[in-house]
């Protein structure tokens, strides 16, 4: 009996590892933790000096630009697709990436992760599709967009956090009150 039951128990750890690792497996943007300095995410990548690109600079913004492949390795749907973390007040509060193919790629990735999106806009069955559409998790809302571009189309998707909402709100002022 005891026999059976150990035979049992290693059957299911083995099991139990198999399914964590074939999860881990996918990129998950949002393991990058919103609220992160930028420091924290240059650790988090293991990335050489100098290795992310500052796209713009700022008392209060900060967008940097690393390469699709650098963040998600081994993971086909970002090779060639730029993820831009967006730094409010030195914090994580936002990632995008876009992307330029022959046919929608990256929708692949994200229905991996967030789920198969029902119902979809009809217009993403286009020949030439452009839509629209939102996820909502716990932690972030997720925009994704598709446009045609000459004989391809352009992918984009923006996670942006949920729970540091006044930061965006603060910089709205900010920006808001440096125009007039």
């Amino acid at each position: 009996m005891k026999t059976l039951n150990l035979k049992k128990s290693v059957i299911i750890f083995v099991l139990q590892l198999l399914l964590v690792s074939s999860v881990q497996a996918r990129c998950n943007l949002e393991l990058f933790r919103f609220g992160s300095s930028v420091e924290e995410i240059k650790t988090q990548l293991n990335l050489p000096e100098g290795g992310m690109l500052p796209i713009m600079n700022g008392e209060s913004k900060n967008v940097v630009f690393i390469p699709g492949e650098e963040v998600c390795k081994d993971e086909k749907h970002f090779e060639g697709a730029p993820v831009n973390f967006v730094f409010l007040y030195d914090k994580l509060v936002e990632i995008q990436t876009v992307r330029l193919s022959e046919s929608p790629t990256l929708i692949k990735w994200a229905e991996s992760i967030y789920g198969e999106k029902d119902k979809k806009p009809k217009s993403f069955y286009d020949v030439k599709p452009n839509a629209q559409w939102l996820w909502d998790n716990f932690n972030a809302t997720i925009a994704y967009s598709i446009s045609p571009d000459a004989s391809d189309v352009v992918e984009s998707i923006i996670i942006q956090s949920r729970k540091h909402q006044r930061y965006f709100e603060k910089f709205a002022k900010e920006d808001e009150g440096g125009l007039q």
